[in-house]
Order: structure tokens, then sequence, then C-alpha cells
């Protein structure tokens, strides 16, 4: 048993978690990997570490571990950006992917989260774009085993200044996520300002997946249609192949009209790019918050954790998230 005497990582997959992902109990999980493999977690459970987690589900679940960048984008603030890029970071390296966050909201919320502000003297990506290769991965701040972030402070705001250069907006955010794909990194997971700055045009250019969250408001959904304008033309502009797109609707409460509302018009206006797990409202994202975590922290079952672990599996193409929202909807 590993880190009997240490304190364990705070994400990782527990035994029962795994085997309700792979249809096994917890006690055929614990018996594949051996004991002295996994790691004593809270509650007498037993943690799978990431790395052993992705040897099992690319060999035995054919998981696809290739290099992606997939970044939460929409134009209007206040939509669940910064929870979605800690949220899915935090789950994705309990699937064994090599994760690393890019914070590139000047306001550092995501940097926050993890408490990984960074200090005056901390390269940032406003320091480190120009020579991803000497800077990026002394750059890093370590959360934990395979979960990275390069943080932010007010300094990224220049970037609207720091990259003028057509050139340079197309290649900024590219080069660093190149070099952290040399460097062994699966996913990375990009938190973007909430304005067409160049933070997030160099970022429409460097992402596979562009996924745009989307709450209940009409600001919200305006935001959105800007969002896919300003996709459609950045890739036009600069003679890009479309990323794949896709809508994630946050804050969801099947209680208010409002919210049925919301769900149907895009069910209906952009079936093509929805996500069919929408993000419930849920006290947990703040009392996790709290506590400078996110909901995959926690031991306890919740439908955070639940609606977060199905858009996890659906964008990342992982098995089962076919029937995540009627399982969600009988509940």
């Amino acid at each position: 048993m590993k880190n009997n005497n240490s304190k364990p990582p705070k994400y990782l997959i527990s035994t029962s978690e795994f085997g309700e992902y792979t249809g096994q109990t917890a006690n055929d999980v614990a018996n594949f990997f051996g004991e002295k493999e996994l790691v004593r977690l809270s509650g007498s459970r037993l943690g799978i570490p990431s790395q052993l987690a992705k040897v099992y589900l690319a060999l035995k679940e054919g998981v696809d571990y290739g290099f992606k960048v997939l970044a939460h984008i929409n134009l209007k603030g206040g939509v669940g950006k910064t929870t979605s890029t800690i949220s899915a970071a935090t789950r994705a390296v309990q699937y064994g992917f090599r994760t690393c966050i890019l914070d590139m909201d000047s306001q550092g919320s995501a940097s926050l989260a993890f408490d990984m502000v960074p200090e005056d003297d901390d390269p940032i990506f406003f320091d480190v774009w120009q020579n991803p290769g000497e800077m990026v991965m002394g750059s890093l701040k370590k959360i934990q085993e395979n979960l990275y972030i390069l943080p932010s402070s007010l300094d990224n705001g220049l970037l609207d200044v720091n990259l003028i250069n057509p050139v340079s907006q197309k290649n900024a955010v590219h080069g660093v996520c190149e070099e952290l794909k040399a460097n062994g990194f699966d996913l990375i997971l990009i938190d973007c300002p909430p304005s067409l700055g160049t933070a997030v045009i160099s970022t429409i250019c460097a992402a596979d997946i562009i996924v745009i969250p989307v709450c209940s408001d009409k600001f919200s959904f305006k935001g959105l249609k800007l969002t896919l304008n300003e996709i459609f033309s950045i890739h036009e502009a600069f003679n890009l192949e479309k990323p794949e797109i896709k809508i994630l609707y946050t804050k969801f409460d099947r209680r208010l009209k409002i919210s049925t509302n919301a769900w149907n018009r895009l069910s209906s206006d952009y079936k093509e790019y929805l996500i069919p797990c929408p993000i419930r409202t849920s006290a947990e994202f703040s009392k996790s918050l709290e506590k400078k975590q996110t909901v995959f922290a926690s031991s306890k079952k919740s439908k955070a954790k639940a609606d977060y672990d199905s858009y996890v599996r659906y964008a990342l193409k992982l098995k089962g998230h076919q029937n995540d929202r009627k399982a969600r909807d009988k509940g």
C-alpha cells in the first residue's frame, strides 16, 4: 500500500468509482491492481494512481489518450468557464490523463481555486509564450502528480498590447501547447477571459475542442452567438481547420421555467453543438471552492460530481456517456 505515512493526492479515483465505470466490483479492481499499487484514501477507501488508471483504460477500454487542447470560451462572463475548467481537469486526471490547465484570464480565478496564485516574480503566459521551449515547463505549478497549472495574474491583461502581430496571435497559445505535448501531457484545458482579446483569439487558433458554457439568461445566449461568430471568423481569417465545437448548459434548474425554456431553445437551435449533459445547480461547487479544491476531491456522491463526470466522459469520448442524461432524468 502506497502513501501510508504521507498525505495522498486529492484527485485519485477510488476502486469503487473505477469499478462502476468498468463494470466491476471494488474488490475486483483492487485485486487486479494489487493493494501494493493502490493508495489509502479516507474512509478506508483505496485510490488508483493516475498512471495506473491510464494503463488499464488504454489497454482494456480502448480510451484514446491522444493529445487534445480543450478551451472553455464565452464572451459573456459568469457562465461557469472556470468551474468547468477546474472540474474537468481534476476528473480527467483521475481517468489517467496527464493534464495541464492554462489560466489565460487575468483575473486568475482558476489559479485562485487551487491556491496557486503566482508571486510577483513567477512567470505566467505573458512571460513564456515567446520562448516556450526554455520557459514553459519551469513555469508550471504542480497541483499533484500529473496535474499542473500555468497560473495567471493581471499582467496577462497586457497580452492585447503584446500580441498585436497576427502571426503571434495565431501561434502564441499553440506554441505553448506544443511544448506541453512534447513533455508528455495528454490534455490541456484553457480557461479564457470573457472578452475577445488576443488571449482568446490565440486560444481559438490552438484549440482542438471549444466548449461554450451557457446559462439561461439572454446575455448568455448573446455571448453564445457572438462566440460562435468569432470562432468561425477567426478560423476563416487564419485559414485554419475548424475545431470541434460544443455547448455546455450550466446552472440548470429543472424547477425553473426559464431553465427549461433555455434548454429547449438550445436543443432546437443548437442541436448539433449541444452536449446532452446539463450541469445542474449545486451548493457543492461553492463549498469545494472554499476548501481550494473541486467536487472531485470529495468521496461523497453528488449531482455536481455526476454531472461533470458525464461532461468529461462526453468531451473526451469515454464510454458510457450516452446513457448519463437518461439515468439522471429518472433520478
